[in-house]
């Protein structure tokens, strides 16, 4: 502890003088020869002592008036952290926060420019030959951002510059790196601000420095830390609503086909808010909600329909409308590739003079249904003798019907076509002959089928049996799922001919349709990126009465959809995030186009992997939107799309507790700003100390109400009850006893 005017501290002798006057003031009895004094005796005593106590606490109590206001006239202060901004030159960390929180109206305008304000202040402290440096949380570094540097301007510059990024907050990671940086200079006044909303998001990190010790070297020597100045910019904020989740579903990205956006809603106001929102396609707007109203704290789900005319890949973004407390969380984008249709090749041996009669009428019917119009599939007719020339790479499925064993050219063919992503679909007919297939399966590793073949069955009527019907579906597939219920829709297929498949000899197949005595009907096993199925029984009305029931085209379109990837996987990441790309099949570095949604073209390579393989990472997602990834240089060159946003935690407006905050910083000392406009009384504290003066006033006014009380409410009253039992001329003498001393 200092004293701004310790002359003033010479004027505590002055509580001697109420021990001095109450020595004076002290009373001499009487000595007053009596006779019988032994009731009067007792009496005095007890009185005596009550105004002892009484005279005592009242000298204490002035005794501290006057030594309080001694002190107050003196000017304590504290001095435990004006020594970090003392006399000499000084290092100062600026930490700004700038995530998306800090983008928040509050107080009518945003947090970030009373942050910048606050920045701007620190700066206008220091003096010529004080080191700073100027540490943002996101968004692209700035020249010099990360080094102590003399000149100023630069970093007013900087600060200027410096604008709210979608990147969360890690305060608890730049506070360890400001320590590691100030630890480094040998300047002794240090201090660490930090510019923020007080965002319990932004803190997180700070459990894992409760829980291990600092691994940096105390900045000012054994036992002593770098203070840290917290200046909360949060006060009242306007209420917000955000954008926190986008869900896309479609039965099968194609043109044509509806898809449903969902998305939720989340009100971090503490009262209910009304909000519009609108779906964008390819910057057109496709959708209005009706007015959506969000209780307090609450999230609500809205759900869109739209469909895409066209293939390709397709941008979109859902956006509430209206005034709202940030604008940084009021959207949230998607990308989505969808084909003009799905490129199916049906093979069949031969062309057929009568179309109706070939193998593959009913199949064909079934997956081309649309005369005119888009659709979801686009089909096209292939023979057995094709599949040595035709790029199989331009189909996602292709169907095999009632074709002879290929030779080992065209099995190669489809073994690498399977291998490299394909969907190969078998259906039996009179040319499949179970051994020459399981010998194609064979040289082919066992890669074409999913399960080897054993003999046709034919039902025995001496059994009572003349057709089975197909029992049960796999619900848990996702094909099969939509076509469980209701059972009738399956169990009026009949078959007459199948094919049996030795399922039990293969361990990856797995049976998607069984027969009413528990045989394989339908049975699919992966392959590489691909996928082998066999449909044990023909497309033709010959072997069974499938191609004319209702479930024929559901089950054969569904079981293309799933194979084509219904669910494609879509490409997300929130602000902040690497996107990352592994290219297995690369054996030497790839360039990788990569246009942000800024527009501006990036082109950088990919670096090998551990084990082969390559791996392309592109960093700098600062903001959000649709990122494109082109691969160049590769067998396949493709487009990958990237909707990058902002992570919807950062909605979330609950902040950390100063006390615990400042439990979590220790050892540091912590001090908070008193208002992050004006900054003016936290830059006194820092360097005069904490002034005692407040505190000290208000003892001087406790000590003089309780003096008071003492004074007039606690003085001893004369009980006349005590002397009720004598006789009055004992009576006067009594009273007298306060002041006088009888002898016996």
């Amino acid at each position: 502890m200092t004293f701004v005017s310790a002359a003033f501290l010479f004027a505590a002798l002055a509580g001697a003088i109420p021990v001095v006057l109450h020595m004076i003031n002290r009373q001499q009895a009487k000595n007053l020869p009596f006779s019988t004094l032994r009731f009067l005796r007792i009496s005095a005593e007890k009185t005596r002592r009550r105004k002892r106590i009484h005279d005592l606490l009242l000298m204490l109590l002035r005794v501290a008036v006057l030594i309080l206001l001694a002190l107050g006239l003196a000017e304590p202060t504290l001095t435990s952290l004006s020594h970090f901004w003392g006399n000499g030159s000084s290092a100062v960390a600026i930490i700004l926060d700038n995530s998306a929180s800090m983008g928040m109206i509050d107080e009518g305008r945003p947090r970030f420019e009373t942050a910048r304000d606050a920045a701007r202040q620190i700066l206008g402290e220091l003096g010529d030959g004080d080191q700073v440096v100027l540490m943002l949380t996101g968004g692209p570094k700035l020249d010099d951002q990360e080094r102590l540097q003399t000149a100023h301007d630069k970093v007013l510059q900087a600060i200027d510059q410096a604008a709210v990024s979608y990147q969360r907050a890690e305060l608890a990671e730049k506070l360890r790196d400001a320590e590691h940086l100030l630890a480094r200079t040998e300047t002794q006044n240090k201090q660490i601000y930090v510019l923020t909303d007080m965002q319990q998001l932004s803190w997180e990190g700070l459990k894992e420095r409760a829980q291990k010790p600092q691994d940096a070297e105390p900045a000012d020597g054994p036992g002593e830390q770098v203070p840290v100045i917290v200046v909360d910019c949060n006060r009242n904020p306007k209420p917000n609503v955000a954008v926190t989740r986008l869900e896309l579903k479609a039965v099968v990205p194609v043109a044509g086909l509806p898809i449903t956006a969902t998305v939720e809603l989340f009100n971090a106001a503490s009262a209910p808010q009304k909000r519009h929102a609108e779906l964008y396609v390819d910057g057109a707007r496709k959708a209005t909600s009706p007015e959506l109203e969000i209780p307090p704290g609450e999230r609500l789900t809205h759900g869109f329909q739209f469909v895409l005319e066209q293939g390709g890949t397709h941008r979109g973004e859902v956006r509430i409308v209206g005034d709202d407390g940030s604008r940084y969380d009021d959207q949230r984008y998607f990308s989505l590739e969808v084909d003009q249709g799905i490129p199916v090749a049906i093979v069949k041996s031969r062309e057929h003079e009568i179309p109706y009669l070939e193998d593959t009428f009913y199949l064909e019917q079934a997956l081309a249904p649309a005369r005119s119009g888009a659709w979801a599939i686009r089909t096209t007719s292939l023979t057995a003798g094709e599949l040595q020339s035709e790029p199989l790479s331009n189909y996602r499925v292709i169907f095999c019907v009632n074709l002879e064993a290929p030779d080992p050219g065209a099995a190669q063919r489809l073994r690498a076509y399977v291998a490299g992503g394909g969907n190969l679909v078998w259906i039996a007919g009179d040319r499949v002959d179970p051994a020459a297939y399981n010998a194609m399966n064979e040289q082919a590793g066992g890669q074409l089928l999913p399960a080897p073949l054993a003999e046709v069955r034919l039902p025995n009527p001496s059994e009572g049996r003349d057709s089975w019907h197909i029992a049960s579906l796999d619900a848990t597939d996702p094909a099969m799922s939509q076509l469980a219920e209701p059972a009738s829709l399956y169990q009026s297929v009949l078959i007459y001919k199948h094919l049996r498949m030795d399922t039990a000899a293969a361990a990856a197949a797995k049976v998607l349709a069984r027969l009413d005595d528990g045989e394989a009907f339908l049975a699919r096993a992966p392959v590489e990126k691909g996928n082998v199925i066999m449909v044990a029984s023909g497309a033709h009305v010959g072997w069974s009465n499938l191609p004319v029931r209702p479930i024929f085209l559901p089950l054969m379109a569904r079981l293309v959809f799933e194979l084509a990837g219904a669910e494609q996987t879509r490409h997300r990441a929130l602000a902040g995030s690497p996107l990352a790309v592994q290219l297995d099949d690369e054996l030497r570095p790839v360039t990788v186009e990569v246009r942000p949604p800024s527009g501006a073209i990036v082109r950088k390579e990919s670096q090998p992997m551990e084990g082969g393989g390559q791996k392309f990472t592109y960093p700098d997602t600062y903001d959000v939107g649709i990122y494109t990834l082109r691969l160049l240089d590769t067998a396949r060159p493709s487009t990958i799309p990237y909707s990058v946003n902002l992570d919807p935690d950062e909605a979330d407006s609950k902040t950390i507790a100063r006390d615990e905050l400042e439990k979590q910083l220790t050892p540091a000392p912590v001090v908070f700003a008193d208002d992050p406009e004006d900054l003016s009384s936290t830059f006194k504290k820092l360097r005069e100390g904490e002034s005692l003066w407040e505190t000290l006033l208000a003892g001087v006014l406790i000590v003089l109400v309780f003096e008071t009380l003492i004074s007039n409410l606690l003085k001893p009253q004369k009980d006349e009850d005590q002397y009720k039992h004598l006789d009055p001329g004992f009576r006067r003498l009594a009273r007298k006893g306060e002041t006088a001393s009888l002898a016996g």
